[in-house]
């Protein structure tokens, strides 16, 4: 059964003189926070095989700090389309999936919480309101499907979990 990770990166500085949004790098918070996202992803025994990461520092960063806590060595792709993408990531996720059983992808709000909403079959538990709600910097959010990536459709996945950062 196909599992789909979204975790949206974790809270950046603000752009500086001369830099552009896509430079913006982590605060010290936001390496922290990154670093328990990972925690948490290896504390549930997740086995991440394809890492999909927009390619702003903000989200490098994210990956970079998060993944050593992982197991394993993912494929890891750092794409522009996902740090372009203005509706959802599904476009992205069809493409890129191929045969990855568990996909980690690391993007940005409000993109990946519409993802997250699209995708979900059902949003009522407590967990899918929340989502619903709002996506916080460094949460993570859960779900499956049966199928194959390239004919993934809206609401056919089932939310299995949303867990905002320790210090939301």
């Amino acid at each position: 059964m196909p599992r789909l990770l979204l975790l949206r990166h974790a809270k950046a500085e603000r752009a500086r003189a001369g830099e552009t949004d896509h430079d913006r790098a982590l605060t010290k918070r936001g390496k922290e926070d990154s670093e328990e996202a990972g925690r948490v992803i290896a504390e549930r025994g997740e086995k991440v095989d394809l890492v999909l990461a927009s390619d702003s520092r903000r989200t490098r960063e994210t990956w970079e700090s998060a993944g050593p806590r992982l197991k394993g060595k993912p494929k890891v792709r750092l794409l522009r389309s996902l740090y372009d993408a203005s509706d959802t990531y599904l476009p992205v996720l069809r493409e890129e999936g191929g045969d990855a059983k568990t996909i980690l992808l690391v993007g940005h709000n409000p993109t990946i919480q519409e993802t997250a909403v699209r995708l979900a079959a059902d949003m009522t538990s407590r967990e899918g309101r929340a989502l619903s709600d709002r996506f916080p910097k460094a949460a993570l959010a859960v779900l499956d499907f049966d199928g194959a990536w390239e004919t993934l459709r809206p609401r056919q996945m089932r939310l299995v979990a949303f867990i905002p950062p320790a210090r939301d």
